[in-house]
């Protein structure tokens, strides 16, 4: 086949297999998988095409650059065999930047690994080198490699640095020691004044150029830290005389509504430019925000003032902010203009919160009608757009309506579209995940259950699944699959982190015949059976060859494990690598993740602190499945001397450094924490506290000084257990000082003390009043 006929078929690679794609000339394989716009691949599948690459092509940094498909394939192997001449060069920081944002924590840990060894070997250059790499440098490497006379003396090369909201910080308080900061060395410390604290800028509240350092803050890549950004609008709130348009867009999109209503038209369009061109970033907004930005588009830019009706040209304004109306706007609508726009819509995210309102809109009679009367038609317009519908009205579908082409279809499109980057934000963000998969089920009824009591139940094809997804299939009818079925699909099966334990039980029971004993499976094996790993016998993991640590890179991400396979999996590494539990580096600790959690305490307590401190840079996101003795024995060795030394002198780049880790803190720790400790503690780790161990440690003091992320992290559960008065110093820092907007926010939340909030509200605008 002509290498054109093979670039053409690219975007069907991953469905033909491992088989058929290492059957190519790797420098086939490398020319066609660089290309822009290419398929991801399965671990399994990147783990192999990659290692036939780096074995019989001379593979170089740039060329791995561009092999975006096969990031999830990165292996020490790879990277042993990879050529390093371009690290030297300035034009690749932008590759390494790219890299190093889109791989895995435990995948950059090891090209991060990777990288310091190349430049043990290659000395050239090294100041350009080094500024490469340290945005991705830990915290207590760049403690120990930087100090405040060396940043100042150097400010030239670090100015332009895109360093991390801890690294800024560190460097700020590193140069303020050393030297008194001016107003006028702020500009000259480019990027690194992002790092400035609230008591710093409050210094400086008095100067006539207050304004001007505002807007240099406001404007430096990487936006304002939210601890920052709290104190910015404190003191907005305080001078109302400034003005709000010398903010960035950026940060202006995040201000307070009742401050986003004092913005000119000008300042307002240009929020709206930058939510069209960074709409990811809107979607992460409260909700209320994201309401209030989308009326006022309406009624600033709009022309159904006039009209009455919201019509195609405010819709057109509007774009992907039109789910976020809020129900009286929806109704002014004109359906005949969503009509016509129907394809666009497709690609819009649909927050949970107005599912009912987009659902009546296409609905209505002169729309689509009721579902119940849909035709095959209808359901393909609509594409992924029916997931707005109710389960009632799916179920209400009629079944030769939901035929499995168009059902397959519709899946497609809902898949594609949460693999773009909007897409899998908005899942993230604004989706009920458990609500979508009720849906998906109700429209795949027709496929997976049998039609009536007297039919069979239907048993899958590979088709079948690839079609659907196989969750949606019951672990009865998945071990009656033929084999020849089973080992078609098993990479499809891997892909479906919500399989339930039977269904991963019948699979690996079945796929067992094929894969042999399980010392024998090689590393591309293990990663072809994802998550049916954790279905494996504590022997059969113990006994596995998982030592390749681009293996265990995913192995320690998923969640499934209980603690005596993890246990049994993490010793099993340990003793085919002869290894001590004090011997285990940085790079073992990134990469075991989750697997971690199957060390003892006393083990635990083991660790080098040191290597610790570096690993928590790639583990600061993960969840770990660890008891609350283990995190408490993790959190107690990054006290240590060799690591961040004693919590009481932890600043609130170490709690931003640990991320999720903080929650191993012991509650007389948290009960402790200072103002500025509390607002480093990353929404990641308040998440996952216990609603108990939150009510208890932390005061309505301590919650006062939460940003608006972190408050608006607190879940349900947490907050039924705080007392009235946590609960109204999470509202306030949730809303930001908007009265009303609390008082709203209040009314609807769990269990809410209706006296004591409008006593708060009234409190509260007497003391903006005064």
């Amino acid at each position: 086949m002509a290498p054109q006929e093979l670039s053409a078929l690219s975007g069907l690679f991953p469905q033909l297999g491992t088989s058929f794609l290492l059957s190519l000339p790797s420098q086939q394989l490398l020319e066609i998988l660089s290309q822009p716009g290419s398929h991801s691949y399965s671990p399994a599948q990147a783990f192999q095409i990659l290692y036939k690459i780096s074995q019989n092509t001379t593979l170089t940094v740039g060329q791995l650059c561009r092999l975006r498909p096969l990031f999830s394939g990165l292996s020490p192997a790879v990277l042993r065999d990879l050529q390093w001449p371009e690290i030297s060069e300035a034009a690749h920081c932008q590759c390494w930047r790219t890299m190093l944002i889109e791989l895995k924590p435990a995948h950059r840990a090891m090209l991060y690994n990777g990288m310091q060894e190349a430049l043990h070997r290659d000395s050239q250059n090294i100041t350009q080198q080094v500024n490469c790499l340290l945005p991705w440098l830990p915290l207590r490497k760049l403690t120990e490699t930087l100090n405040g006379e060396t940043v100042l003396r150097d400010v030239s090369l670090y100015r332009h640095v895109r360093w991390s909201p801890q690294q800024a910080q560190l460097l700020f308080k590193k140069i303020h020691t050393f030297k008194n900061i001016t107003h006028k060395m702020v500009r000259n410390l480019g990027n690194i004044a992002s790092g400035m604290s609230c008591d710093f800028l409050r210094l400086w509240i008095n100067d006539t150029d207050f304004s001007e350092l505002l807007q240099f803050v406001s404007e430096l890549p990487g936006g304002v830290r939210p601890a920052l950004r709290k104190c910015i609008v404190e003191e907005l709130r305080k001078q109302p005389e400034l003005d709000l348009g010398a903010l960035s867009s950026e940060l202006a999109v995040t201000l307070p509504v009742t401050m986003i209503e004092d913005l000119s038209n000008v300042s307002f369009r240009a929020i709206l430019d930058h939510i069209q061109a960074h709409f990811e970033d809107f979607l992460r907004l409260p909700y209320y925000k994201q309401t209030n930005l989308a009326e006022k588009a309406v009624t600033e830019l709009g022309s159904f003032q006039a009209q009455g009706e919201i019509d195609g040209s405010t819709l057109d304004v509007l774009g992907p902010l039109l789910p976020f109306l809020d129900r009286d706007s929806f109704a002014l609508v004109d359906r005949a203009a969503v009509a016509l726009r129907l394809e666009e819509m497709r690609s819009f995210c649909l927050p949970k919160e107005t599912l009912r309102e987009m659902s009546a809109l296409l609905t209505k009679k002169d729309l689509l009608g009721e579902p119940s009367k849909w035709q095959v038609g209808d359901v393909e317009h609509l594409g992924r757009l029916v997931f707005s519908l109710s389960t009632k009205q799916l179920n209400s579908i009629p079944l030769t309506v939901l035929n499995t082409d168009t059902v397959e279809q519709v899946l497609e499109g809902q898949s594609l579209w949460e693999d773009s980057v909007v897409g899998g934000v908005c899942v993230a963000q604004c989706v009920d995940q458990q609500r979508q998969k009720l849906k998906t089920q109700s429209l795949i009824r027709g496929i997976v259950k049998a039609r009536s009591r007297r039919a069979k139940v239907p048993v899958p094809s590979c088709a079948d699944i690839r079609g659907t997804f196989p969750s949606a299939w019951t672990s009865t009818q998945l071990s009656r699959m033929s084999q020849q079925d089973l080992n078609q699909c098993v990479e499809v099966f891997t892909q479906d982190a919500s399989l339930s334990s039977e269904q991963r039980r019948a699979l690996w029971v079945k796929l067992r015949q094929s894969f042999g004993p399980v010392r024998e499976l090689g590393g591309d094996q293990v990663l072809a059976l994802g998550p049916l790993v954790t279905e494996m016998g504590d022997r059969e993991l113990h006994d596995a060859n998982l030592t390749d640590q681009g293996v265990l890179a995913h192995l320690g991400t998923l969640t499934h494990w209980s603690p005596k396979k993890m246990r049994a999996l993490i010793l099993g590494v340990m003793r085919k690598r002869k290894l001590k539990v004090e011997q285990l580096t940085a790079l073992d600790l990134a990469t075991f993740g989750h697997l971690m959690c199957g060390l003892y305490p006393s083990e635990i307590r083991r660790l080098s602190a040191y290597n610790l401190s570096l690993a928590v840079l790639f583990l600061r996101e993960t969840s770990l499945p660890c008891t609350e003795q283990q995190m408490e024995a993790l959190t107690s060795r990054l006290s240590r001397p060799e690591a961040f030394g004693p919590l009481s002198a932890w600043g609130p780049e170490v709690f931003t450094e640990i991320g999720t880790l903080a929650v191993g803190l012991e509650d007389m720790v948290l009960s402790a924490l200072v103002q500025e400790q509390v607002e480093g503690i990353s929404p990641g780790a308040i998440a996952l506290m216990s609603p108990r161990k939150m009510a208890v440690v932390f005061s309505a003091v301590q919650m006062s000084w939460l940003s608006s992320e972190q408050a608006w992290a607190v879940s349900e559960e947490q907050w039924a257990e705080l007392d009235t008065e946590q609960r109204h110093a999470v509202g306030l820092a949730r809303y930001e000082g908007d009265v009303l907007l609390e008082l709203r926010g209040r009314n609807s939340a769990p269990a809410a003390d209706s006296f004591s909030i409008r006593s708060l509200a009234l409190c509260l605008l007497l003391w903006r009043l005064i």
